[in-house]
């Protein structure tokens, strides 16, 4: 949650994060499927109770965010992209618990989903029509233009260096969106100046930021 805060005092639109289900079907926030790199704990996420997940230490006395605790803090101030975790690893029913929760908290204005497994924001798009939708891409497809319109997405979401002039121009033919990830050295950054999508995701703000206006 500090990193969340820290995200919105720097002035970003738009803050990110990822969710897994816990063993009692709660949506928890925490980058990977596994506990070891980021937390005290051990094992898989999904083999853990919310409960159990909360007492671990994420870093600095940090603990795991329950999806809810980040999305009352956004609502209001900042933008927030959610991002689900259903590859390798897929949680049955994580989308209808999403909905469910955005829906309830009156957020599903200011959220937008993303996720590398396409079928899950398909099956979002049949859900709620309203949600801006995006899929994520680590290589370079051949049609990036057919992905976006299969999927019902909105947003095409690639690695920055599968990025190139040609993808942004078909995206915005196609009525999309070009968002680039993650833009965190001079390389992206020069990069990103020259293909110019519509928006980057970066894990340092606050000297990305200005560098890719200037």
């Amino acid at each position: 949650m500090r990193s969340f805060r820290s995200a919105i005092a720097a002035g970003c639109d738009l803050i990110e994060c990822d969710v897994h289900l816990s063993s009692d079907g709660r949506l928890v926030v925490i980058h990977d499927h596994t506990l070891e790199r980021t937390t005290s704990g051990k094992g898989l996420v999904g083999d853990h109770t919310a409960a159990e997940l909360r007492r671990l230490d994420a870093g600095q006395g940090e603990r795991i965010p329950l999806l809810q605790e980040v999305v009352e803090l956004a609502i209001g101030k900042v933008g927030l992209v959610i991002e689900t975790k259903q590859m390798p690893i897929q949680y049955p029913g994580l989308e209808d618990k999403l909905v469910a929760m955005l829906r309830q908290l009156g957020a599903v204005a200011d959220c937008a989903v993303v996720s590398f497994h396409h079928p899950s924001i398909r099956v979002l798009r049949a859900m709620e029509p309203r949600l801006q939708l995006g899929i994520l891409e680590g290589s370079r497809p051949i049609d990036p233009a057919r992905l976006l319109k299969e999927s019902g997405a909105d947003v095409y979401s690639p690695h920055w260096g599968a990025t190139d002039p040609q993808v942004v121009k078909e995206i915005h033919a196609a009525g999309g969106a070009v968002a680039v990830w993650p833009v965190d050295d001079a390389a992206a950054i020069a990069w990103c100046k020259y293909c110019k999508p519509d928006s980057i995701f970066t894990n340092r703000p606050v000297e990305v930021g200005p560098a890719i206006k200037a």
